[in-house]
Formats: C-alpha cells, sequence, structure tokens
C-alpha cells in the first residue's frame, strides 16, 4: 500500500490506477477556499437547534448542467481518464435497498461517521452526513454542505455529531476551519469538486477512515448516510450498490436511492463491518443526482487534488 500526499493511499489491486502521469498531477488552476471559526460571538446551534435540523434537500441537476460541470473538470484536468466499471469480484449482493444501522458506534466503518449540523446561508438549521478520515481531526463532507454552490456564501456554525443515533450521538466536535476549491462554485457551480474537509476543533475517539484516489476495480460499493426518505434523517443507512462508470471527474453508484440529509456520507469499497486496513476505503460520496432519477447517486472523483486538499487541512492550513 502506497501513502500518497495528505494521506491518501492506493493499492494496485483494489483501485484501477488513473493514468500515470494524471493520478500524480494537480489542477494548476485549483484555488482553496477557506473559512476560519472567527468565533464573532454568535452562539451555536442550540440542542433544539441540533434536534429539529432539517436533512438538507437532495442536489438534483439536469443532463445539460452535468455535461457543463464536467467539460469544466475536464478543462481543468486532460489527462485523467474517463473509465467503465470493472469485474464485479465480490459476488451477489442486494443493491439499491438501503438498510438502517442498529447501532452506529458499535463498529467500523459506522463509528467515523455522523450527522453534520450547520446553519444554512438563510440561516436555517440543516444537516448533513460527514466523517472522520485519516487523520483524527478531520472531516469530510460534500462542498454543497458548507458552502452554496450557487451564491458561494458560506454556512456557519459546524457541529458533528459522530455516531449520531436518533438524538443520541457517542461524541460532539466543533469545527476550527473548513476549505473547499473554489472550482466548486466558480465560474459556476460544478459537484466534480463537491467535496470539503473540515479541521474539528475535537479529534476521533475512535480510528478514522481511509481515503484512497482512482476508481474501485470492483463493481460493489457501499454508501451511507442520514437519508430523509429512509429514517427522516435520524437514523444511519446503508445501501449496496455498484459504480458504473467514471466520465469527467463524476462517478455514478447504481442502487443509491437515499436522498436529502444522506449528502457528504461515504461510498465504500471493500466493505466489511468491523474492517481493518485496506478495508472500507472511502473513494466518493453522496453528492447529487440527475433529475427524475430516484435509483442512482452521483459523486466526485477523488484525484491527487483531493489529496492536496485533505493536507492543507490536516496541515491547519486554513486558518492562515
Amino acid at each position: 500500500m502506497t501513502k500518497l500526499n495528505g494521506g491518501l493511499r492506493r493499492t494496485a489491486s483494489a483501485l484501477l490506477c488513473l493514468a500515470l502521469a494524471a493520478s500524480g498531477a494537480s489542477a494548476a488552476d485549483l484555488k482553496i477556499e477557506n473559512l476560519k471559526n472567527s468565533k464573532d460571538g454568535r452562539a451555536p446551534l442550540s440542542l433544539e437547534e441540533l434536534q429539529s435540523a432539517r436533512p438538507m434537500p437532495s442536489k438534483e441537476v439536469s443532463p445539460e448542467e452535468l455535461r457543463e460541470m464536467q467539460q469544466r473538470f475536464r478543462a481543468l484536468n486532460p489527462n485523467i481518464l474517463n473509465l467503465g466499471a470493472g469485474p464485479d469480484k465480490q459476488g451477489s449482493l442486494v443493491k439499491g435497498v438501503p438498510e438502517k444501522v442498529d447501532d452506529p458506534a458499535a463498529a467500523a466503518p459506522y463509528w467515523s461517521t455522523g450527522r453534520l449540523t450547520f446553519r444554512d446561508g438563510d440561516g436555517v438549521p440543516s444537516a448533513c452526513t460527514a466523517q472522520f478520515v485519516e487523520s483524527a481531526s478531520v472531516i469530510l463532507t460534500a462542498a454543497h454542505c458548507v458552502m452554496d454552490e450557487e451564491t458561494g456564501k458560506w454556512f456557519s456554525d459546524f457541529t458533528f455529531q459522530r455516531a449520531y443515533n436518533d438524538g443520541a450521538t457517542a461524541q460532539t466536535v466543533g469545527w476550527r476551519c473548513v476549505s473547499l476549491f473554489d472550482a466548486f462554485h466558480d465560474p459556476a457551480p460544478n459537484f466534480a469538486y463537491d467535496y470539503a474537509f473540515i479541521l474539528a476543533d475535537g479529534k476521533d475517539d475512535e480510528k478514522p477512515l481511509e481515503m484512497a484516489i482512482g476508481s474501485p476495480a470492483d463493481k460493489a460499493l457501499t454508501a451511507i448516510g442520514y437519508p430523509a426518505n429512509f429514517g427522516n434523517g435520524r437514523f444511519l443507512y446503508k445501501v449496496d450498490g455498484e459504480w458504473l462508470a467514471v466520465v469527467d471527474g463524476i462517478v455514478t453508484m447504481a442502487g443509491n436511492p437515499m436522498r436529502s440529509g444522506n449528502s457528504g456520507g461515504a461510498w465504500f469499497t471493500d466493505f466489511k463491518v468491523g474492517g481493518g486496513a485496506g478495508e472500507n476505503r472511502v473513494i466518493s460520496l453522496n453528492s447529487h443526482h440527475l433529475e427524475g432519477n430516484t435509483e442512482d447517486e452521483n459523486g466526485p472523483l477523488f484525484t491527487a487534488d483531493t489529496s492536496r486538499l485533505l493536507a492543507h487541512v490536516a496541515d491547519a492550513k486554513c486558518l492562515d
């Protein structure tokens, strides 16, 4: 297993590597944007607001909007390959049927996942899904869970409730700063960059999840999240599906019908409850879906730029 900068890992047996030049290169025009917790006297979310936070509505795009996003990604990353699905090595799975996780705090990978609550651009208490990754103090979520992609306005008052389960939580942490790429919203929304990293003000009480860049050789994927259409955003769910393709920075997972509140939840390859090193690697996350599609979900492709952004936050440069 080779460790990449920022802690991201890649193994030849588990990943279809991107072209060598592409996987090791970063898009030079990408700029990192940071938000620092200024502690400006505004009160954090109250217990009542945490409990009543609405699941963040799902992001839906038209085929034309998606293609424009992919074209902008391609302009920044001309050498990254588009890939079709590889052979399914995990046999028969029940695909597309979300299952409730009864006790998220009991085992990996669930225990590093939780509910991210915040005030959106209008000040409304809202909730997404997030997870500790690689560094004990770094949280991964969707960029649209920290910023309005249309206006570029940051959200505020982030609270992460690890292993959240209908009001109970194994651990609660706040935030110090958050970072994403400007290409997420400039010059227009682009869900190929729909990921953000938060530097927490506390450390994961469990071992954080591993991330990997590139595309999984196995078709089998497992996604997790706190969806509104299953459990009203109050319970963690997992769903087994499979990846279809990677096209210009967008990964498509078939058999992922979770919607609203699931945004930011990890997609795993080599999924195993209680798994250890080399298992439960995070390769993408719940981001958006095509309009009218209730069965599939799209996520961003993790690249060397993802590794760069992770390292930026892990090194606390988002505080500069």
